[in-house]
């Protein structure tokens, strides 16, 4: 598939963020934020900077900062960006913490809120840290009712032909979850992200969806990031998981091409 190299994939977002169909995922998300309605923008679960960049491109008046549990993608988020926005290491339930509240006029978090664990305590404190009037926009390819049906069978393959083989070089991945056991997060539906918005006291809510196509390329990068490989194959050093599924999808293409279609949940909503 021309994705590979020697050394294997890396366990980061750059070729992800370099995929032109997860790209348009994203500016789908951008169009929700306002622009010139405030100067001060957040950008929660910001990583590398990818939609930080984005967001100063935009809009070059805006004050941004960045925040994200992981220091290495903060570090390279700095060195993206520069001066251009301010990072801190942090994630979604600790902004209220971190910031003045009502410091805000928007909250974005991009492709990441399927990571929260506690969305009840995220959206407090996101809603602490918003003006009056401040909108909060996210989105999710990773929520109940995202995947195909017909598409189910692909993954389950794609995840347990790279089992076999870990297990086939004497390495022991850890027991897979059930669906029942699978992170919070991923058990979400789109209209349990509606319930959480209004019990956290947000209104204007907004809800759309549309639907994208994982080709090889976008695949292959998306089991390079940390994310997916940690959760496919938990217990197995994530750049050997990554390395793992990327063959094991490779191998799995050749034999029988194939695409798969996946939905996108896009959220806006205001703080009172």
């Amino acid at each position: 598939m021309g994705t590979r190299t020697d050394s294997g994939p890396s366990t980061d977002y750059a070729a992800l963020r370099r995929d032109p169909e997860y790209a348009g995922l994203n500016r789908a998300l951008l169009d929700l934020v306002p622009v010139g309605a405030g100067p001060a923008v957040l950008d929660v679960g910001c990583g590398d900077g990818a939609v930080s960049e984005q967001l100063l491109l935009r809009d070059p008046a805006v004050s941004l900062t960045g925040v994200d549990p992981d220091p290495a993608l903060l570090d390279a988020a700095r060195t993206r960006l520069g001066h251009r926005a301010r990072f801190v290491e942090g994630d979604a339930a600790a902004v209220a913490g971190l910031f003045p509240a009502g410091g805000f006029d928007t909250v974005v978090l991009a492709n990441c809120v399927h990571l929260v664990p506690d969305l009840g305590e995220a959206l407090a404190a996101i809603g602490r840290v918003l003006a009056a009037g401040g909108r909060l926009v996210f989105n999710s390819a990773f929520y109940a009712g995202a995947e195909s049906a017909a598409d189910l069978p692909l993954y389950a393959e794609l995840v347990g032909a790279a089992r076999r083989t870990a297990r086939a070089r004497g390495l022991t991945p850890a027991r897979t979850a059930t669906v029942a056991g699978r992170p919070p997060g991923l058990r979400r539906s789109a209209g349990d992200y509606r319930a959480a918005l209004a019990a956290a006291g947000f209104t204007g809510v907004e809800r759309t969806e549309r639907e994208f196509t994982l080709g090889p390329g976008f695949l292959t990068a998306l089991c390079s990031t940390p994310m997916f490989a940690a959760a496919a194959l938990p217990g197995i050093e994530r750049d050997t998981a990554a390395g793992l599924l990327a063959e094991a999808l490779e191998q799995q293409y050749e034999r029988t091409p194939f695409t798969i279609t996946r939905r996108c949940v896009y959220f806006s909503a205001v703080r009172p």
